[in-house]
């Protein structure tokens, strides 16, 4: 008897010192690609198919640094290649706002529509445009707003690949990998309509804020213009403590190639603000922002020129015909991927960390 006792007691010893099996990897599933439904205001037109996603609750642990940007170029493709030109006003404008707006319900966000008017003094009539606004509550009710413009410039040819798809495409792959994420700050991504015509969409939204909830905003970062160029840059107001500054630190800890300018130094040389994407209706309510561009200020004065003058039209891609996803790719193979990768990456670092 007492034998058996020592046996049991040694049994209940090994079991309580094995090592616990560990649980299951969290894995997001991915969806069989859907057609998003059909704008109400032209029935006509088809919707582009969506590309394969995550379901709507993508798992908490966000994927590895290598693979960011990945969701982002499904989304590139989607926009630019399925709808093509977005002009302002437009009915391939509303099927980006739809397909945006689709994107969002899909990660699991509540999406709102903001419409407007605006006077086209040159048609001698109004048209309608709209931002979509997607807000993901965080562990602060103040507030970072993420934005992008989903239209494409007027130039003949130009798909706006480059002006501004590759900033939406940006904004949507953030937008999923943090839905269920703490994160230290509510944030409002906004999809921006008709910033072609006078940067209308973000101005009517900055207009539009009540007092407290301009108040509430802590910072604006804008995305525009992000894959076609040699260089990646950050804007914004510098010093400590600022959105712009802590980026900088952060793409030198992962040893990404950045480059920076001052808030200062983008303004006309009266000091007045450039008036030149959407984050100027922010500045000049007195907002904070950040500002992700690709370009080469070393070729040109006004940054415009992004690349060496033997490409696009004399270094310019974005409003012309040059940019395409086509071009883009043929003429800087893997650009694309390493661009969608470093805007991916810091913004999730901002928005997770600061």
């Amino acid at each position: 008897m007492k034998q058996h006792l020592i046996l049991l007691a040694a049994l209940l010893i090994l079991t309580a010192c094995a090592p616990k099996s560990q649980p299951a990897a969290i894995t997001t599933a991915t969806a069989t690609p859907v057609t998003a439904s059909m704008t109400p205001a032209v029935p006509s037109a088809p919707m582009p198919t969506l590309p394969a996603r995550g379901a709507a609750n993508p798992s908490p642990t966000p994927p590895a640094t290598a693979t960011n940007g990945t969701f982002a170029r499904q989304y590139l493709q989607a926009i630019v290649g399925e709808i093509g030109r977005r002009e302002p006003g437009t009915k391939e404008e509303r099927l980006t706002a739809q397909y945006i707006q689709d994107m969002f319900k899909a990660f699991g966000y509540a999406p709102t529509t903001q419409k407007f008017s605006v006077y086209d003094k040159e048609a001698g009539q109004d048209f309608n445009s709209s931002n979509v606004i997607a807000v993901k509550a965080g562990l602060s009710d103040k507030v970072i707003v993420v934005g992008a413009h989903y239209d494409s410039p007027y130039e003949d040819g130009s798909k706006g690949a480059d002006d501004n798809a590759s900033g939406v495409a940006v904004m949507l792959e953030v937008a999923k990998l943090v839905k269920a994420l703490e994160t230290p700050y509510t944030i409002q991504f906004i999809a921006f309509g008709a910033e072609e015509f006078n940067l209308n969409g973000s101005t009517y939204f900055v207009d539009n804020l009540a007092t407290t909830e301009r108040k509430n905003i802590v910072g604006m970062f804008n995305l525009d213009s992000l894959i076609a160029s040699d260089k990646s840059y950050i804007y914004g107001n510098a010093g400590p403590g600022t959105m712009r500054d802590w980026v900088i630190k952060a793409a030198a800890r992962r040893k990404m190639a950045l480059e920076s300018k001052t808030a200062q130094e983008m303004n006309n040389a009266d000091g007045s603000p450039c008036e030149c994407a959407d984050y100027d209706a922010f500045e000049r309510a007195g907002i904070p922002y950040a500002y992700f561009e690709a370009t080469n200020w070393d070729l040109s004065a006004d940054g415009m020129t992004q690349v060496d003058v033997r490409y696009g039209d004399q270094g310019k891609i974005r409003h012309t015909k040059y940019d395409t996803l086509a071009y883009i790719e043929a003429t800087f193979p893997n650009r694309i991927d390493q661009h969608l990768n470093l805007f991916v990456t810091l913004l999730f670092d901002l928005l997770t960390q600061y």
